[in-house]
């Protein structure tokens, strides 16, 4: 039987996490990547503390902290049965992603690259061509020049609807902001729809799948703070697979679909739907006739949306051969990129093979073996749950691949949050989040030695402190507290003997009058009582 639900600490925990996500909001300001031409950080204030580096990573650390703490007590909660329902669990996201709405961009500049590929839309420049750098102006200028000139590696879907953001925002970076946070917001109710469904189809408790991949602190500062399109592909990817667990598959292969036109990764999810249709089919026809015909419903929807979708959109198919425009930054993340860059100096070095030939088989080699393990996992888990071997796959897809962001983990940890029912699985998901989320710097800034001590000491600060009030009455603490800030800030009040103005003994120039030696004291607090005698 399910323990009953500790408001108070869930209060407590949300106001924690709140206060979390404004000091990540208020570092930001300064360690974040603004528009280049936002006003308020020209004023000569913000420009001249805008160099100290330290401080500002301190701040957001120390907000990331807040929220990590949150987060796993209310997932501790959740574990001892007696945490927050879904509704709390939704209003907790609400309260904790407040903050990130109404700011700019945190860690990634991507935002920037979404407007300029929706105004190239709007106005007929052919994205998967052109670079950014054509348009030139306000929506071009925040964009890093690696991207100036590449193409668009997101599908028809994403350029449809960025180019409706940018069609309503013009030229105002502010108000694109704005409206791309819509589009990821749209993407999280997707999510927040999707995630009590399949785990309660997977036999989980959707609490802690809400917890897990909603809750989640890259969610908020990814998915929200930053806007990332992996957001909508994600909550349509997780819509679709909803809908096939309810015996829908063929509605769920077009939502499927439509967000591999957002993201491509998405499409990998056709391939699990497979088990998934096949199961709900009639037992009269053989296993290998259900899988086949599974397969072609999959496949043939899902490639009928991507035809429609690219007609109505009229953006051609120009993404397929951009795909690979994200593989031009070398992440550290990536085990093959790594593998492949060192193992090609060292060629190049033997006279062997250039380094653009050895990164580029050794990716190719990463791919291919993610393609086998991932039909692997299907074999293994297309009865026990093939969300789970989705998750699984995507994980794999992600170390293999040739270039992995923090917010591409979100791939695998949401359909894993959904489904995953081993304890292993799951803490390898919070795992994995937690060091994602403390080892990325703000974009504004560059990984200095200055800023590594401001991540330190923010850290430091907000476990050390946790960790030093361990096993202490935490209500106990804060209410010592704010007595201590009422007795510091409260008036005292001062008893003053004076007399009444007919007394015959007094003077009355000084009649009622205040003595000079309180003359600090605020009258409004002072009390004039008569002496006994007087009564």
């Amino acid at each position: 039987m399910l323990l009953r639900i500790d408001r108070p600490m869930l209060l407590r925990n949300r106001k924690l996490g709140l206060a979390g996500s404004v000091l990540v909001v208020l570092g930001g300001l300064l360690a974040g990547v603004p528009p280049a031409r936002d006003p308020l950080l020209r004023l000569p204030i913000f420009e001249s503390v805008r160099p100290l580096t330290t401080p500002w990573v301190m701040v957001v650390f120390a907000g990331l902290s807040l929220l990590l703490l949150a987060w796993w007590r209310i997932g501790e909660q959740i574990r001892r049965g007696s945490g927050p329902d879904v509704k709390q669990l939704l209003t907790t996201m609400a309260y904790w992603s407040a903050p990130f709405l109404v700011t700019m961009p945190i860690f990634s500049r991507d935002v920037y690259s979404y407007l300029a590929q929706g105004t190239m839309t709007v106005l007929g420049i052919d994205a998967y061509q052109y670079g950014p750098a054509i348009l030139g102006g306000p929506l071009s200028i925040d964009i890093p020049p690696i991207w100036q000139t590449t193409p668009a590696p997101y599908g028809p879907t994403f350029l449809s609807l960025a180019g409706d953001v940018t069609s309503i925002t013009g030229e105002s970076t502010w108000l694109g902001i704005l409206g791309m946070r819509m589009l990821a917001l749209a993407g999280l109710a997707l999510i927040a729809m999707a995630l009590p469904r399949i785990a309660q189809a997977s036999g989980l408790d959707p609490s802690a799948a809400l917890w897990l991949g909603l809750l989640n602190p890259l969610v908020l500062i990814h998915l929200v703070g930053d806007a990332h399109n992996d957001s909508l592909m994600l909550g349509l990817m997780m819509a679709g697979l909803a809908l096939a667990l309810e015996k829908r598959p063929a509605a769920g292969a077009v939502l499927i679909a439509l967000g591999a036109l957002v993201k491509a990764p998405a499409g990998l999810a056709l391939l699990f739907i497979i088990p998934i249709w096949a199961g709900q089919m009639s037992m009269s026809a053989g296993r290998s006739s259900r899988w086949i015909r599974a397969g072609i419903g999959s496949f043939g929807i899902g490639g009928l949306t991507v035809v429609l979708t690219t007609a109505v959109a009229g953006t051609g198919y120009g993404w397929i051969g951009a795909l690979d425009t994200p593989t031009l930054a070398h992440t550290w993340t990536s085990v093959t990129t790594d593998i492949g860059y060192w193992g090609g100096l060292a060629a190049s070095g033997l006279g062997l093979a250039t380094t653009d030939q050895v990164l580029a088989i050794v990716r190719f080699l990463g791919l291919a073996a993610a393609g086998l393990s991932c039909l692997a996992l299907l074999r293994r888990y297309h009865r026990s749950g093939p969300v789970v071997g989705l998750g699984l796959g995507l994980a794999v897809v992600l170390a293999l691949g040739p270039v992995v962001h923090p917010w591409y983990l979100l791939w695998a940890i949401i359909p894993l949050a959904a489904s995953a029912t081993s304890a292993r699985i799951r803490r390898w998901v919070v795992v994995a989040s937690v060091a994602m989320i403390v080892t990325v710097l703000p974009g504004g800034v560059q990984p200095t030695l200055a800023a590594f001590i401001g991540l330190a000491l923010g850290m430091g600060v907000v476990f050390g402190t946790a960790w030093a009030l361990r096993g202490r009455d935490r209500d106990a603490i804060v209410a010592s507290a704010f007595a201590l800030l009422r007795k510091v800030l409260q008036r005292e009040p001062v008893a003053v003997d004076a007399q009444s103005a007919d007394d015959p003994r007094g003077h009355r120039r000084y009649d009622g009058v205040v003595a000079e030696r309180f003359a600090r004291v605020d009258v409004r607090d002072v009390h004039l009582e008569e002496r006994a005698s007087q009564r």
